[in-house]
C-alpha cells in the first residue's frame, strides 16, 4: 500500500527528534507513515550500527511507523550524486509517499545539508520517467523541511503536545546515543542531560508560539495552498 507521509533521517534518532511528534499525530489521524534512515550512523562515537540498528527499531515501533528502511549511504558521504539519488528515487517510486519530509537546508552537519538537497533532487527525478525507468514515475506533492539544530523562521508550526510523551520516549529508545548514566563510553554533544531537556524546551517555546503546550517547527520553501482559512482557527 503507498505511504501517505515518508520521513528521511540523515542519521537513525534524526527524524525521532525533530519530526517524532508530527509523525506520531499523523498516525492518530489515519495516515500512513514510514522511515528512510539515509545512513548507518557508523560515525558516532558512542554505540555500534548493530546496536543503533535495534534502538532504530523499537523507536520506530513507539512512533508507529508502518515501515523503516535504511538507504546504506556512508556516514558522513551523503551527496547529491547519481547513485545516491538513484536510491531515494526507488524508494519514492516504490512507497509513492503523498509528502516527504526532509532536513533543513541549512545545518551544521554537513550530512543534513546535503541529504536535503539530494532528497530535493531525487523527488524531482522521480517524476522523469526516463531516469532510471524499470518503476513506475511518481513525484509526491510537497516537500516539508524539519528544523534540525538551526530553526529560521518556520513556516507552520505542529501542535504536539498529545504526543510529546511518546516522541520523548522514541527519542530515549536510543539509549546508546543519549544520556545514560550507567554508559562507561565517551561524553558527546548529545549525550549530555541537557540535551535531551533541551528538546523538551524547544519544543515547549515553540508550542507557546502557538498558544499550546510543545510544538515542532517546519518549514516549505512553496506556498500552501488553502481553500477554506477557517481550518486554520482551533
Amino acid at each position: 500500500m503507498p505511504i501517505d507521509v515518508l520521513a528521511f533521517g540523515p542519521h537513525p534518532d534524526d527524524v525521532e527528534l525533530f519530526c517524532g511528534g508530527l509523525l506520531l499525530k499523523l498516525k492518530k489521524q489515519g495516515y500512513r507513515t514510514a522511515i528512510a534512515d539515509m545512513t548507518r550512523g557508523e560515525l558516532g562515537t558512542r554505540g555500534t550500527v548493530e546496536i543503533r540498528a535495534a534502538e532504530a527499531a523499537e523507536a520506530a515501533r513507539i512512533l508507529k511507523a508502518d515501515q523503516r528502511l535504511n538507504l546504506d549511504i556512508a556516514d558522513g558521504g551523503v551527496r547529491a550524486e547519481d547513485g545516491q539519488k538513484s536510491k531515494v528515487v526507488e524508494v519514492l517510486r516504490r512507497l509513492r509517499p503523498r509528502i516527504v519530509l526532509a532536513p533543513y537546508f541549512q545545518d551544521r552537519h554537513p550530512d543534513h545539508v546535503q541529504g536535503a538537497r539530494l532528497i530535493e533532487e531525487a523527488v524531482f527525478l522521480s517524476g522523469v520517467a526516463k531516469w532510471h525507468p524499470g518503476l513506475e514515475p511518481w513525484r509526491p506533492h510537497t516537500v516539508i523541511h524539519y528544523f534540525m539544530h538551526r530553526v529560521d523562521s518556520p513556516s507552520f508550526i505542529v501542535d504536539i503536545s498529545g504526543e510529546m510523551e511518546e516522541k520523548l520516549r522514541a527519542v530515549k529508545a536510543y539509549k546508546s546515543q543519549f544520556h545514560d548514566p550507567a554508559s562507561a563510553e565517551p561524553e558527546t554533544y548529545i549525550s549530555s542531560p541537557a540535551f535531551l531537556e533541551s528538546v523538551k524546551t524547544r519544543a515547549a517555546y515553540f508550542g507557546f508560539k502557538i498558544g499550546v503546550e510543545y510544538g515542532e517547527p517546519f518549514f516549505v520553501k512553496s506556498p500552501l495552498r488553502i481553500d477554506n482559512i477557517m481550518t486554520l482557527v482551533p
